[in-house]
């Protein structure tokens, strides 16, 4: 139910534990505490909170559904549900052969240059969600391409098939095309211009087709298309296809995402999918 192995979520619980113990002191040691330290009800057992939010997010059930399951108020959930995706967020990405989780856009720079044939593969990713009230907000959050509102991300991945980075749409809006959503997360456009420049290569799909204008021609391979000026050459076809092949682990990546349901359909407030799309992000990439 919760999506993990007996294994995995054992090892979720012991790497998880020094962040959440972290947080705890830092919320017991806040300078607007009111409490004594210690006083109040005594919070459940790390392996419940772990367990009841990683079913939530799983399952992709609502608060109400994930609180009748386990027999605890819908308060509950939520307070274990963020909690455990501000740890996880916390924590970073880790996939298999890291030395370190990845916490910023510096770490996956050191990641990416430390691999042995330093690649990179972006690609864009959208989860459907309610539909605004209001008309111009109707049509900021309307995806031509996939024929309904949506918010939407930027994953980076590499070859061991995990999420190494993902970053949210800034505008929360799901009618922004791949390449206008990246320039608008300019650290990380930035910090792709670092890689390049240290020798990484970035490799996109037909999202990006001006993206070697910030990168350079060099290191960013970007898939040929045909125009009413130009045709594709069996050259071009045969390296689209190829490019296509190289190009799987993000797809794959974004696919181990998507098993965690929570991102079926989006119904919570835009300023948390941020938050949410990391965190599943690093369980993706841990489990």
């Amino acid at each position: 139910m919760c999506g993990t192995t007996e294994e995995q979520f054992a090892e979720l619980m012991v790497v998880l534990a020094p962040s959440v113990e972290q947080r705890k002191r830092r919320l017991a040691d806040r300078p607007d505490r009111k409490r004594a330290p210690g006083a109040g009800q005594k919070p459940a057992p790390w392996w419940l909170r772990l367990l009841v939010a990683l079913t939530h997010l799983r399952q992709g059930t609502s608060v109400r559904a994930t609180a009748a399951i386990f027999g605890i108020h819908e308060r509950s959930v939520r307070r274990y549900r963020d909690e455990v995706e501000e740890v996880l967020v916390g924590f970073g990405f880790r996939p298999p052969g890291a030395a370190k989780p990845i916490r910023s856009l510096e770490d996956l720079a050191v990641y990416v240059a430390d691999l042995e044939k330093p690649t990179v593969i972006l690609d864009g990713t959208d989860v459907r969600r309610w539909s605004p009230y209001p008309w111009k907000d109707q049509q900021a959050a309307w995806s031509a391409k996939t024929g309904d509102h949506v918010v939407k991300a930027t994953v980076v991945a590499d070859s061991t098939r995990r999420p190494i980075w993902v970053e949210a749409n800034p505008s929360g809006e799901g009618r922004t095309n791949d390449i206008a959503m990246l320039r608008a997360q300019q650290a990380l456009l930035t910090t792709l211009g670092v890689m390049v420049a240290a020798g990484a290569t970035v490799l996109v799909d037909r999202g990006y087709q001006t993206l070697w204008r910030d990168l350079g021609r060099q290191r960013t391979v970007i898939p040929a298309i045909k125009n009413r000026h130009h045709d594709l050459s069996d050259v071009d076809r045969r390296r689209n296809r190829q490019l296509s092949s190289i190009r799987m682990p993000v797809e794959h990546a974004c696919g181990r995402m998507k098993w965690w349901r929570a991102l079926s359909y989006w119904r919570r407030p835009i300023d948390a999918f941020d938050r949410t799309i990391k965190a599943i992000g690093a369980l993706a990439a841990i489990t």
